[in-house]
């Protein structure tokens, strides 16, 4: 493997989720009984923490066969031009610069991103758009700068 990377979620998005379910805890004890109250709380604290960690523990890695990002993959064979993109650019790369035709692999708390063109003229995208927290170590990987 030449490149992984965990793209966990910023320790504060728990926090906001630890308090949205606090706040439905409000809700539902002011008009619910308690026992259903406390289930009801519980179920949403377990919907919160599982949806975040499932979100925030999703991987970018790159081998020898091709690129997987969370659950989809691309084979090396589809890859063409790798750009890295970090601040400006890449927020230019996700806005005004972008192609509506790209697959989006994104997270909004990361900075960086990467755009792979793709070599398959049946694919309907034309490229990947990847977020990334290092986008020339992803390039280079991709690139086979890094073999």
């Amino acid at each position: 493997m030449s490149y992984s990377e965990r793209l966990h979620i910023p320790w504060w998005w728990m926090v906001i989720g630890l308090l949205f379910v606090a706040s439905i805890a409000v809700a539902v004890f002011a008009y619910l009984d308690v026992w259903l109250a406390v289930t009801v709380t519980l179920l949403a604290l377990a919907a919160v923490v599982l949806g975040l960690l499932a979100y925030g523990t999703t991987r970018v890695t790159v081998d020898d066969a091709a690129l997987t990002a969370g659950r989809y993959r691309l084979e090396r064979q589809y890859i063409g031009n790798v750009t890295a993109y970090e601040g400006e650019e890449a927020r230019v790369a996700l806005g005004p610069g972008a192609d509506n035709r790209e697959f989006l692999f994104t997270r909004p708390f990361i900075d960086g991103v990467v755009r792979v063109d793709l070599n398959d003229p049946a694919d309907p995208h034309s490229g990947w758009l990847i977020s990334t927290r290092r986008p020339a170590e992803l390039a280079a990987a991709l690139s086979g700068d890094a073999r």
